[in-house]
Parts: structure tokens; sequence; C-alpha cells
């Protein structure tokens, strides 16, 4: 009878209770590259040979002084990567996806985005709605924003869209 009576209350307080969203970095692709890469050898493979951009960041989780070690970027048309040679490892820390939607943003077999992608569509799988953002030196644009973190991380990221469209993704590590 405990028994009967403990799940009649909490069977239905299962439901009611918001299902989290979970994203796993490992589970991104962009380009058909993984989001975090280790070493240059497949970026470099991909996009050809590029020259390193020093960064200065004041803080976060590519911060040269937080973390004591160099970072930079390598910037190709529509895909920043960023990283340290002293790890080896990359990430994927902002792409700006084409109109055509050549560029994919892909999430496990869950979700692939492009630039032909809606507001609607991106909201529909985050599970939230998108806000409206300024953005430093971009005040022509009427920008939304949907952020995401990644599950058992501190880092996260967002999509940005002007006119209902996905027009970029950046990574962010908190300071």
């Amino acid at each position: 009878m405990s028994r009967v009576f403990f799940l009649l209350i909490w069977l239905p307080a299962l439901f009611m209770v918001p299902n989290k969203k979970t994203f796993l970095s490992e589970y991104m692709y962009v380009d058909g590259l993984a989001f975090r890469q280790q070493g240059l050898k497949t970026i470099f493979e991909k996009y050809g040979p590029i020259k390193k951009s020093p960064i200065n960041y004041e803080c976060g989780f590519h911060s040269n002084e937080e973390q004591g070690k160099l970072f930079y970027q390598l910037i190709y048309p529509q895909i920043t990567w960023i990283g340290s040679s002293e790890d080896g490892r990359f990430l994927a820390e902002r792409i700006i996806f084409d109109p055509e939607g050549q560029l994919k943003w892909v999430y496990f077999q869950e979700a692939e985005f492009t630039g032909k992608s809606t507001m609607v569509e991106v909201e529909e799988f985050m599970g939230k709605r998108a806000q409206p953002i300024q953005i430093q030196g971009r005040d022509e644009e009427k920008l939304f924003s949907i952020g995401g973190r990644f599950t058992y991380s501190d880092d996260g990221f967002f999509f940005l869209f002007s006119q209902g469209k996905l027009i970029e993704f950046q990574y962010w590590s908190p300071c």
C-alpha cells in the first residue's frame, strides 16, 4: 500500500520537473571537425596552415596569465580556433555561418544547424527563447542570442541571430 501511495505522489512530480538539456562538447562538430581538437594537424589539413595570432585575454580559460601558458588564435574566414601549443588543445571559439548553409554545426545525431537555420529551430533544440543582445561595435544590427553551458563544466556557448537567422556560434569561459 505504501508503494502505491509513493508512486501516486512522486510519479507525477517527476514529470513536472523541467528536463535540463545536457551539452557535452565531445558531441559537437563544426564543419566536419570535432569542436575540441588535439593538435593542429586536422585543422591544418582541412583549412591550411595559417599564422598564429597572439591573444591577451584578461581572464578565463584562455588567459595567458591565469593559466600560465601562451594561447593564440587561428583565424580563418569562418572559424576561429583558440588554443595553446603547450598542451596541443584547440577549440572552435567563433563560427560565422554563411547564408548558403555550407558550414554546419552538429550536435551528435540530435541537431544540425547552418546559416539557413532559423531562430525558432534553435530555440526548439535548446528548449528556451532567444533574448535581445547588444554587442559593442555591432550597434547597427538587431541581434538575439541563446546561451548554453557545457554539462559538468563552467564554460559554455551562445548562438547569435540576425533577422531570424543563425549567424554565429561563440564559445565563452567564465572570468
